[in-house]
């Protein structure tokens, strides 16, 4: 019987193989950077945000110093086809912005856009660190109480770990400083009512235990969440099926849109 990993005896060699993702992901990294950005290119963001509809948005990841809005369309296709409203949200990026920085930008621009668009149903979702992103957005009830559900993909809920990797040199973190802002460990807040953590299967077990504890740590507030590891995905392209009928994270993200549940 294996050992669980433990991160907090672990070496720091160890404890940056299971918080790299691209280690264990199914194809290189710059390939799956480069589908995003062509998957992405051909869509207007302006265009996809349409009012009075059902809205997803999106929160990418990158560590919170990599990627953009601008490579985070590549749902665009499915939204379109299902009438669903899409909005990827923008933040600055570490060094020039601190992660306290970035959670308060989000939460403006979430509370922002849902207030402009006013949509019929709103889905927000995020991956990697735009999950931890999101779930500290849905952590303020302005945000929560016009949320029909939150999806939390491949997510990070305990910063501490990453204190002690490469990561971390834009980032500064403390123990002490990612502690406050790791949602996994901040009291509970009443607001979530339905969410979905899912994880990647080739994933490192850091992420897939993270996910899990996450769907606890919410189950254990009031909401109804549900917890999933997907075959056949891993880190990078589980954001792929977020409004693709036929998957599990698909038809669960619809099913709250469009108030199929």
């Amino acid at each position: 019987m294996n050992t669980p990993f433990n991160w907090q005896s672990a070496s720091d060699a160890d404890v940056d193989y299971e918080y790299s993702p691209s280690r264990h992901a199914l194809k290189p990294l710059d390939e799956y950077l480069a589908e995003y950005h062509e998957l992405s290119k051909p869509h207007d963001a302006v265009a996809l945000r349409q009012s009075h509809r059902p809205l997803l948005i999106y929160i990418h990841g990158g560590y919170w110093q990599r990627l953009s809005a601008a490579d985070s369309l590549f749902n665009a296709r499915d939204a379109i086809t299902e009438g669903i409203s899409l909005h990827a949200v923008e933040y600055t990026l570490a060094p020039f912005a601190t992660v306290p920085d970035i959670i308060e930008e989000c939460i403006v621009d979430v509370e922002k856009t849902i207030a402009e668009l006013q949509p019929t149903t709103v889905v927000l979702a995020g991956c990697s660190a735009g999950a931890h992103l999101a779930a500290m957005c849905a952590r303020e009830y302005a945000i929560s109480s016009r949320l029909s559900g939150v999806v939390l993909l491949s997510g990070i809920y305990d910063l501490r770990p990453l204190v002690v990797i490469d990561t971390n040199d834009p980032l500064h973190l403390t123990p002490q400083s990612a502690a406050a802002i790791s949602p996994q460990l901040l009291p509970h807040v009443n607001g979530i009512s339905h969410a979905l953590c899912a994880v990647g299967e080739s994933e490192s077990s850091e992420f897939i235990r993270q996910n899990a504890e996450y769907s606890e740590y919410l189950s254990s507030s009031g909401a109804k969440s549900e917890v999933v590891v997907v075959p056949h995905r891993d880190h990078f392209n589980l954001p792929y099926d977020l409004l693709k009928r036929g998957t599990v994270v698909g038809d669960w993200t619809l099913a709250q849109l469009l108030e199929e549940r």
